[in-house]
């Protein structure tokens, strides 16, 4: 079976800037009744291009997505990561009919959790046991509870966004000041970064519970790198937990461990583990996970019937089609051509990362990268091309004839940025 796009459409091009009356009128709303305007914090409009950007979305079909005033776009936002599959893929809505035919959340476990639970282990490498919870802060945070349970330790490392928990974001408003002892973050922004945290690692490597790393996006790692911290992992005794939320069925079928080729502790998914409902999970060896059931840790709606069969369906759909090799083709294929255009423009913007999710970069210095990427995004927005302003997603959805109209898109976004004298 090989994979086939239910939406291969383009946009309806706009003539002039676009008119985004409701989503105004809206957002006006929202201020009034939503602390922070909506649900995440990298939804926000200041995450995008503010008066040039849609606030609203109403409806998405295959890669393409329609604002609250009419506009059509191709998305690269796919849910901050989580809509892999693009929106109403047929696998999705199939699952989503049949698990509310059988009710949504019983009293007592069902099967799904058993069925779900063997279908992700088929794909994990290295799993035995796994548990379900809602987002990847509850995983993240799960698995750091039983790093601490097994080890006996309390202080972690951590590396990337890990989620919005304590004992993550110790460095936040409300959270109690002694936690931040308890936690190191560190960076991996360059190859100094990389020697650094091994560094670090062996000189605390008999008191450090676990390390949560999840990878950069800005470059590429290499597998010596893991091959490494594993190591150092193993002969400290700290368990090294694999944060996959974002790159958990995008890198590879099994992820990062399969991509780089290293063996985690824990792993943690969320996201694209069914394409859009909120289901996360941690998976592990028998002998770390069986070890889950003696902590409090615990969610109601861990076994909803609706996300257990979306996730089921989707794993499926990973599983028998060419998914990752199309998501990374496609990627590849938006890399090549914005960079080819931005060479030829003079313009400094360039795409990098791994194929699957690319990371666009105007430049190292953050403020000037926001500054570029703010105008850059609304030109897009304009031509019908819905862009985060670093790291962006392929989903299944996408087309050859998408990725191309995003190329023309940008070739045209950036002459008018240069006309501007903006670069």
């Amino acid at each position: 079976m090989t994979h086939t796009s239910i939406s291969g459409g383009l946009p309806q091009r706009n003539v002039g800037p676009l008119v985004l009356k409701r989503s105004l009128e809206l957002l006006g709303h929202a201020q009034e009744l939503i602390p922070g305007l909506t649900q995440s914090m990298m939804k926000r409009p200041e995450q995008f291009a503010p008066g040039s950007f849609p606030v609203y979305l109403e409806r998405g079909m295959g890669a393409l997505v329609v604002d609250v005033d009419g506009n059509e776009y191709i998305d690269f936002v796919c849910g901050l990561g989580a809509n892999s599959l693009g929106h109403q893929h047929p696998a999705v809505t199939q699952a989503l009919r049949a698990g509310a035919e059988l009710g949504l959340l019983h009293s007592l476990p069902t099967p799904l959790e058993i069925s779900a639970t063997q279908r992700l282990l088929d794909v994990a490498p290295n799993a035995e046991m796994a548990r379900f919870f809602k987002t990847g802060a509850d995983a993240t945070s799960a698995a750091v509870r039983l790093a601490r349970s097994i080890t006996k330790r309390d202080p972690i490392i951590t590396v990337g966004y890990n989620g919005w928990h304590d004992h993550f974001m110790f460095d936040t408003p409300g959270v109690p000041a002694p936690l931040k002892d308890l936690t190191q973050r560190l960076p991996l922004f360059t190859l100094e970064d990389e020697q650094r945290l091994l560094e670090t690692l062996e000189n605390r490597a008999s008191e450090v519970a676990a390390v949560v790393l999840s990878i950069p996006y800005n470059r590429c790692l290499d597998k010596a790198f893991f091959a490494k911290l594993r190591e150092v992992c193993t002969r400290g005794g700290g368990l090294l937990i694999s944060d996959e939320i974002v790159t958990g069925f995008r890198l590879a079928l099994g992820g990062a461990q399969e991509y780089f080729d290293f063996s985690a502790d824990l792993v943690c998914y969320s996201k694209a583990l069914a394409a859009g409902l909120p289901l996360s999970a941690v998976v592990g060896p028998r002998h770390y996970m069986s070890q889950m059931a003696d902590l409090q840790v615990s969610t109601t709606f861990g076994g909803d019937l609706l996300a257990l069969a979306t996730c089921e369906a989707t794993l499926q759909v990973y599983k028998s089609t060419n998914y990752i090799q199309h998501i990374a083709a496609l990627g590849k294929q938006l890399q090549v051509g914005v960079n080819r255009v931005a060479i030829e423009l003079n313009c400094q913007l360039r795409v990098g990362g791994y194929d699957a999710i690319p990371f666009f970069l105007f430049d190292t210095a953050p403020a000037r990268h926001i500054e570029l990427m703010r105008r850059f995004q609304g030109e897009m927005a304009q031509r019908g091309v819905l862009l985060r302003r670093d790291l962006n997603f392929i989903a299944a959805a996408h087309t050859e004839e998408q990725i191309a109209f995003t190329i023309d898109a940008t070739r045209e976004s950036l002459q008018v940025m240069r006309q501007d004298f903006l670069y």
